[in-house]
């Protein structure tokens, strides 16, 4: 493990040493280690450093970075103070509209059977326009196009995309339905608003739990994807293990 004295660290992260000081004090950096009197600093220090380094340049401030650098799960929008905005709705903003061999030259060729697929999956949206759709989110074919540069196959990535969806569609239908029975709790079935106050009531309630709902599915599926990611690579060990056992026999 390489180490540095605060004066190469400086030297190798490209800051100062009066930067690197502060920095521990605001609690962006880990205590170094402790010789005696001599603080000594390794490769995560530098990696810290240059990430700091390249955030500021960005334009971040140093609040944000001790945003990111503390809470690894916080989203960029309450980093950025930005909860007001983050809570309309962007699901109904502008759509990207895209052509087929855009599509073709991210994920892959294309055929009838493939294009259909990603419009179950509500992926895409079809058009007026031959060879045209509109997508339903700009990062969801991102993430696909990542995932088939990794080799997975379209066909089952669509149809994980069509079951994760509806499991989603679920999980909101359970919470809007909470928001409406505490309507009906507090004013009675079939209740409409009837001045701006009572819309402003009711809007703030649906709001309020549409931002719990995100945040809480956020933190749960962060969850559900390290408890399931840790089993199957200890299924994968026991298999792993059981052919050795079988070739070694």
């Amino acid at each position: 493990m390489t180490e540095y004295r605060i004066d190469d660290l400086a030297r190798v992260s490209g800051t100062t040493t009066r930067n690197i000081r502060g920095y521990q004090e605001r609690g962006l950096l880990p205590k170094p280690l402790r010789r005696g009197r001599v603080a000594i600093y390794t490769e995560k220090h530098v990696r810290n450093l240059l990430a700091i380094n390249k955030l500021l340049s960005k334009g971040f401030t140093l609040g944000h970075i001790a945003t990111f650098l503390t809470n690894p799960g916080a989203r960029i929008g309450d980093a950025l103070d930005l909860t007001e905005i983050l809570d309309e709705p962007w699901a109904t903003g502008k759509r990207p509209v895209l052509e087929r061999e855009d599509l073709e030259a991210r994920l892959g060729p294309l055929d009838d059977a493939a294009l259909t697929g990603l419009i179950d999956a509500g992926v895409l949206a079809a058009t007026e326009e031959p060879d045209r759709y509109e997508a339903a989110d700009p990062h969801i074919v991102g993430n696909l196009a990542r995932l088939v540069d990794k080799g997975m196959d379209l066909a089952v990535l669509i149809d994980v995309q069509k079951r994760f969806a509806a499991k989603l569609a679920e999980a909101a239908e359970i919470l809007m339905t909470a928001a409406h029975d505490e309507v009906d709790r507090r004013r009675g079935p079939g209740w409409l608003p009837a001045t701006d106050e009572d819309v402003a009531w009711a809007v703030g309630l649906l709001g309020a739990m549409r931002r719990a709902g995100t945040e809480n599915a956020h933190a749960a599926l962060d969850r559900a994807l390290d408890t399931a990611l840790d089993q199957e690579l200890q299924a994968h060990k026991i298999a792993a293990g059981n052919r050795t056992g079988a070739d070694a026999s």
